[in-house]
């Protein structure tokens, strides 16, 4: 039998802060509060603290049960992309989700091009411009809520994706 990876209920998980911009900035949908006072990290680079933030999520998640990823030490790696389904399924994944951001916090503001934080209008905007590219590559796809992650299908080509500059999506195999 030839297993195929299923692009169902596939959320891309942002590693690098590239990636990030395209995801959104959760590893899943994102919790409608943003009672994110004072919860910002002002030293180091958006990418360096992004970094030392994901290593830690990724280690509770591990913890809970999750088979999620290891980060990858080079903030500019390419992002890996779980299969929520594979993991138990989006109640497991959320719930564990929920104790992460309990125990590590939300990631911190990724940084644009010119290394200043954005501002989630900004990565909304990004957001915004790859569902426009993948729309304009033949896939059929909605604009992300507000505070939620870019979720792709199965019908989505692996070539949209590679145009569109998604990277860390398993093509599917057949």
């Amino acid at each position: 039998m030839n297993h195929q990876m299923s692009f169902r209920r596939l959320t891309l998980i942002a590693l690098p802060v590239a990636a990030l911009l395209l995801a959104g900035c959760s590893s899943t949908t994102a919790e409608p509060d943003s009672g994110k006072a004072g919860g910002e990290s002002s030293t180091g680079t958006g990418a360096d603290d992004f970094q030392a933030w994901h290593v830690k999520y990724a280690e509770c998640m591990q913890g809970e049960g999750i088979d999620y990823p290891t980060p990858s030490a080079d903030p500019n790696a390419a992002s890996e992309a779980l299969n929520i389904d594979e993991l138990g399924g989006m109640e497991v994944f959320e719930a564990a989700n929920k104790v992460c951001e309990a125990k590590v916090g939300q990631p911190p503001a990724p940084t644009g091009p010119d290394g200043k934080p954005m501002t989630e209008e900004a990565m909304r905007e990004e957001m915004l411009k790859t569902t426009q590219c993948l729309r304009e590559h033949g896939a059929d796809v909605e604009d992300p809520q507000p505070g939620v992650g870019l979720t792709l299908t199965d019908e989505i080509s692996p070539e949209a994706l590679e145009a569109c500059g998604i990277s860390g999506v398993p093509a599917n195999a057949g």
